[in-house]
């Protein structure tokens, strides 16, 4: 077979397969399909302060600072003081929203959650979670570590699916912290948060689906 001849029938072969089906991770994984469920910009005209409280145990203390002007677009962003101690555990701190009120196919999807986030020391883990809002409190979450200190990051995660998260209304919770070597004073930073509950059984993050 000529070269010209080859060039032809792997250019008419790629596009036989790739109509047919052969490339789906490179589709699909072009855009996320599911419901917006929540959407925080951390705004004055937006922000509702009583949709989120702070959760402090053992001695580790936090404090809602409220929302400077300084968000990675320019824009206002929410800061959170933190104190901890050593051997600090991550649900030791927590700053949650329990005004989620409970969408069809929670318990059978997926959810992905974005956010921008930037810390003061690092480096340091955040842990989101979507949890029941009664016992026994069970959740789904991922970590994420910001290894970078006064910058600005921008951190999306796919939460699997959870067959117990059927209370109304469902809890996201920030867990803050880093076990074991975390303590004295931090800034937390958060702006642009997003909620997503994945309308398919599969989640799909960057050019990989799992």
């Amino acid at each position: 077979m000529k070269l010209q001849d080859k060039s032809i029938f792997l250019i008419t072969f790629c596009s036989l397969i790739m109509l047919s089906g052969a490339f789906p991770l490179v589709i699909a994984a072009q855009e996320v399909n599911g419901e917006l469920i929540l959407h925080v910009p951390f705004e004055d005209e937006t922000y509702v302060p009583g949709d989120w409280y702070l959760v402090q145990n053992n001695g580790n203390t936090a404090e809602i600072l409220g929302m400077i002007e300084d968000g990675p677009d320019g824009g206002f962003a929410m800061v959170i003081l933190t104190t901890t101690l050593p051997d600090v555990a991550m649900n030791n701190i927590q700053y949650t929203n329990e005004t989620i009120s409970l969408p069809e196919g929670a318990d059978i999807y997926p959810w992905r959650v974005t956010f921008w986030i930037q810390v003061k020391t690092a480096p340091f883990t955040i842990r989101p979670i979507m949890a029941m809002s009664e016992d026994p409190w069970t959740g789904t979450s991922a970590e994420y570590t910001i290894e970078n200190a006064d910058e600005w990051v921008y951190v999306d995660l796919i939460l699997d699916a959870e067959s117990n998260l059927t209370t109304d209304p469902l809890l996201l919770i920030f867990h803050m912290g880093n076990p074991g070597d975390e303590y004295d004073e931090n800034e937390v930073w958060f702006d642009d948060l997003k909620l997503y509950l994945l309308n398919q059984e599969t989640g799909i993050d960057d050019w990989s689906i799992y």
